[in-house]
């Protein structure tokens, strides 16, 4: 789920802003033997915040999203045992595209049912409740009560509302057309376009199945968190939650894959990071996703618990730069003026992978192929001198035109960033030295999260001129390459685009390292890239486009500096086993199980 998403994304950021606080202390602790409490077959997650949002159809926060995906399943699923995160059956057995379109325009996506799934409720599983969930989204977004929606919706045009002021306006459409029940487990989703994401689209937690029985008076209006009870098919039912405290869960006897072997699932909600690292050497809890990193040699050395590496972590994290205040050679300057192994070997202590790309790799159709910025200073300073500042100076650190760099004031930028998060608070150390050796000065502008997110998001009259460079990171929704290209790229409205970067100037700027290109030629542009690649359903062929798209975005655009992505850990009591890492940090328990069992359960 992203992290930057409107007026929402203070909640989802927090969590991302609390966990990259690293090296803050080290819990006085002593490596030793951990002890479990008899709990019975019990799991107990510790967690910073419980639910947000119950409400499939409405929840874009991960915490609320880790509740859910125990509870609901989708269509289609992950597979989190495959690195590249595979799509597999869930509900659904498969799905197609028709190969023409319908009379009217529509196109045919049809799915085939899983038959003998039942809901917690003891109602069967078909497409007749696959119809009412999916009519109930178009009604959500009909009434505007659901914050998903743009994810279910796609661009048509841009109109003028306003001949005056030159005012427009743009026109979005809904993905699904209407649904249609074939028979009792084949179901077809009449589609406004052949969308490429759509099966991807189709395992993102808004496109879960809940009962319709269950859930009959719940058409019209959102699941109340705190009041709600929330029936889907999933492994796990949902007993209740008590806010700020635990969220309690236990196992579907009749679940279609098999009854889970943890009886009693508990989310025990605690919001101290420190306190909750604590909670696993106590034993209170039983499995920690994203544990501190100045605690992984105590949980590495502690006998009972286990330290597991999920790899490259599918969150990325960059320096955005307002394309509008800052040009094409400004950027490419800035890019190579940044020691980005400081970042990763001291801000980030070593865990950490330079981020090459907008797509992580790892995700489907990443290419980390082209030649990303590298640090230079001599470099740097001759694009700096190609825009006529310093031209007579020498770029070499260790003349005496050194000192003369150091002390120029070519241009000066705000860094605007959140106060309270160490890693953010030092990238501004950092770029007041990397870009002070190249005349540019960095201005502080640390400010509250909200603030600050404000302004990404242009929320309460905050704009996002205001900012100039600024740190920020991203979780991606679903498995797709259009959901980190997309929202983060395109000019068509306010979008994530934080850096108002616009495939069309972006294809017109050139300097002396850039040659200009056809703004009207789809390779050229990026815009133009990542709106055929949405309707285009031929994977090698999105394949080609996303290719050209990073190329673009990472060798000549340079609408970011691309920071880095996190070596993700998950940490837990050695008895239990089945947990699927990921690098997504996908939180799913249905494959645990404890080996030993606790001694009460023989």
């Amino acid at each position: 789920m992203s992290l930057e998403k409107k007026d929402w994304a203070i909640i989802i950021i927090a969590v991302l802003a609390v966990a990259s606080i690293i090296g803050n202390g080290v819990l006085l602790l002593q490596p030793g033997a951990i002890v479990k409490p008899d709990l019975g077959a019990t799991l107990v997650f510790g967690t910073q915040r419980g639910p947000v949002d119950l409400d499939p159809q409405y929840a874009w926060d991960s915490a609320s999203s880790d509740v859910i995906n125990q509870v609901v399943e989708t269509l289609f699923a992950y597979n989190l045992s495959d690195p590249n995160l595979a799509l597999i059956p869930s509900l659904a057995l498969w799905g197609d595209w028709d190969d023409t379109a319908n009379d009217d325009g529509t196109y045919n996506y049809t799915v085939q049912l899983r038959e003998g799934v039942y809901f917690h409720d003891g109602t069967p599983f078909n497409a007749s409740s696959v119809e009412w969930n999916f009519d109930r989204l178009a009604n959500l977004m009909d009434l505007g009560i659901t914050q998903i929606a743009e994810l279910y919706q796609y661009y048509v045009d841009t109109v003028v509302v306003n001949e005056t002021s030159g005012e427009t306006e743009d026109i979005i459409k809904p993905l699904i057309n209407d649904t249609v029940v074939i028979s009792e487990y084949l179901f077809q989703f009449k589609m406004n376009v052949e969308y490429g994401p759509f099966q991807a689209l189709l395992c993102f937690s808004a496109s879960s199945i809940m009962s319709p029985t269950a859930h009959a008076d719940d058409f019209d209006d959102i699941l109340e968190t705190a009041t709600s009870d929330l029936v889907g098919t999933g492994p796990f039912v949902f007993d209740k939650v008590e806010t700020g405290v635990e969220v309690i869960m236990h196992a579907f006897d009749h679940y279609w894959g098999g009854r889970a072997q943890i009886d009693t699932l508990i989310f025990s909600i605690i919001s101290d990071a420190q306190i909750r690292n604590n909670a696993l050497l106590s034993g209170d809890i039983d499995f920690l996703g994203d544990p501190m990193a100045a605690m992984y040699d105590t949980f590495n050395t502690t006998a009972g618990l286990d330290l597991v590496n999920a790899g490259q972590s599918l969150i990325t994290q960059y320096l955005g730069m307002n394309n509008v205040k800052i040009n094409a050679t400004f950027r490419r300057a800035i890019s190579h003026a940044i020691n980005y192994s400081y970042i990763l070997e001291n801000l980030m202590q070593g865990w950490a992978a330079r981020l090459e790309s907008p797509i992580p790799m790892g995700f489907q159709m990443a290419d980390w192929s082209s030649t990303e910025a590298d640090y230079d200073v001599e470099y740097a300073r001759e694009i700096m001198q190609s825009m006529g500042y310093g031209a007579t100076w020498s770029t070499s650190e260790t003349h005496a035109d050194n000192a003369k760099w150091l002390a120029a004031s070519f241009r000066s930028f705000n860094y605007t960033y959140n106060i309270g998060n160490n890693m953010r608070e030092n990238v501004l150390l950092l770029l007041t030295d990397n870009l002070g050796k190249i005349g540019i000065k960095v201005g502080d502008d640390g400010d509250t999260w909200a603030n600050y997110i404000y302004r990404l998001y242009e929320i309460y009259g905050y704009t996002r001129n205001d900012l100039e460079l600024y740190w920020i990171g991203w979780i991606p929704d679903y498995n797709d390459p259009s959901n980190f290209i997309n929202p983060l790229f395109t000019n068509r409205t306010v979008a994530s685009n934080g850096a108002q970067y616009n495939g069309y100037l972006a294809a017109l700027e050139e300097d002396e390292f850039k040659d200009a290109r056809d703004p009207f030629d789809v390779n050229d542009n990026v815009q133009l890239l990542m709106e055929a690649a949405l309707f285009e359903t031929v994977e090698a062929t999105r394949e080609d486009m996303y290719s050209r798209i990073q190329e673009l975005l990472v060798e000549e655009d340079m609408p970011w500096v691309y920071g880095y992505v996190s070596i993700g850990f998950d940490a837990h009591n050695s008895e239990l086993k089945g947990f699927p890492t990921n690098p997504w940090g996908y939180t799913y328990f249905y494959p645990c199980y404890w080996d030993p069992l606790p001694i009460q359960d023989y």
